[in-house]
């Protein structure tokens, strides 16, 4: 595959999309929860009911980690545990009232600071950050490649 952006650009890119993200994880109140927590949340009142090994695999988790956020956001009353209704043996994942409540709180607040940001940057900059969108949000759905194994042959 061809280098399309030199090593000094994608760092650029790295550190403002880092600093842009701990800018509004510091700002938003989190109720608590870790990172992890909250996307996990977040996914599940937006994609929910999941299943544990479909929820495991949208957040490139292990199940053992995985059962335990649950676990965590179960005991914190924000998602609950029910009965898969094609399969009696496997559980779902669902959203309370409170998770949903939460989520959808957090990303009013997150998309306020955002927009009070982009106020604040000059209208040119706000103008090319509109251009690149579709681009950004591309960017957001691709996964990494595995790397293939070495052949030793």
């Amino acid at each position: 595959m061809p280098q399309r952006f030199e090593s000094e650009e994608v760092a650029r890119l790295r550190i403002a999309l880092t600093r842009i993200a701990r800018t509004m994880d510091r700002e938003v109140e989190g109720g608590g929860l870790t990172r992890t927590q909250l996307w996990v949340l977040g996914t599940v009142a937006r994609l929910g009911p999941l299943g544990l090994g479909e929820l495991a695999e949208l957040e490139h988790l292990n199940p053992t980690m995985l059962s335990r956020i649950v676990g965590k956001l179960s005991d914190a009353g924000l998602v609950r545990r029910v009965a898969d209704p094609d399969d009696r043996r496997a559980a779902r994942v669902e959203v309370t009232d409170a998770g949903r409540d939460l989520h959808v709180r957090r990303r009013a607040e997150r998309t306020k600071l955002l927009a009070g940001l982009l106020a604040q940057v000059p209208a040119s900059d706000a103008a090319a950050l509109l251009d690149v969108l579709p681009a950004l949000e591309a960017l957001s759905v691709v996964r990494p490649q595995k790397a293939s194994p070495v052949s030793t042959s």
